[in-house]
C-alpha cells in the first residue's frame, strides 16, 4: 500500500501555521478603532441621523459579539440580549423603509449599548486569530441565505 495517499490526505487537513501576529491579541489601536466605529455608529442611530451603513455596523457587531463568545454558558447568557439587539435593528429598518429616520427608540438603546459593552471587552482580549475566524464565519454568513447566525430562542 503506497503510504503517499495517506501522507496526501494528512496535508489536506493540516492547517496553515499561525503567524506571530495572529497568536497575539488584537493590536490595541485597531480594538480602538473598531470601538469608536461602533460607538459612533450607536450615537448616529440614537440621534435620528443613522443610515444603513450605521445600522449594518450595529448588526455586525451583535453578530461578531455571539461569534467570539467561547463557552456555552457565556451564549445562555447573552442570546436574549443579542436577539433583542438584532430586533431592535431589524425595527429600525423597517422604521426606514416606511420613510421615518434610521434611528432606534429610547427602549432599544440600551440593549444595545450592552452589546457594544460586551465586544469592547471581547476586543481588548481576543487573539487576532480568534477574530479573524469569527470575522471569517461572519462573511460565511453573510454570503448565505440564512437570515441570523443567532440560534433561535427557546420557549420560555
Amino acid at each position: 500500500m503506497p503510504r503517499s495517499s495517506s501522507r496526501q490526505s494528512s496535508r489536506k487537513t493540516a492547517r496553515k501555521p499561525l503567524t506571530r501576529e495572529m497568536l497575539l491579541p488584537l493590536p490595541v489601536a485597531t480594538a480602538r478603532e473598531a470601538s469608536l466605529e461602533n460607538h459612533l455608529a450607536l450615537v448616529a442611530m440614537r440621534t435620528g441621523n443613522g443610515s444603513v451603513d450605521q445600522m449594518s455596523c450595529l448588526l455586525k457587531v451583535v453578530y461578531l459579539a455571539w461569534l467570539l463568545l467561547e463557552t456555552p454558558a457565556d451564549r445562555e447568557q447573552q442570546v436574549h440580549l443579542l436577539h433583542a439587539s438584532e430586533a431592535a435593528l431589524q425595527q429600525s429598518a423597517m422604521r426606514a423603509h416606511s420613510g421615518q429616520s434610521w434611528s432606534l427608540r429610547q427602549e432599544e438603546i440600551a440593549d444595545l449599548e450592552a452589546v457594544l459593552s460586551l465586544h469592547d471587552r471581547q476586543l481588548h482580549s481576543i487573539y487576532a486569530h480568534r477574530y479573524q475566524a469569527a470575522w471569517d464565519r461572519l462573511l460565511r454568513f453573510l454570503s448565505s441565505d440564512s437570515l441570523s447566525p443567532l440560534p433561535a430562542l427557546r420557549p420560555s
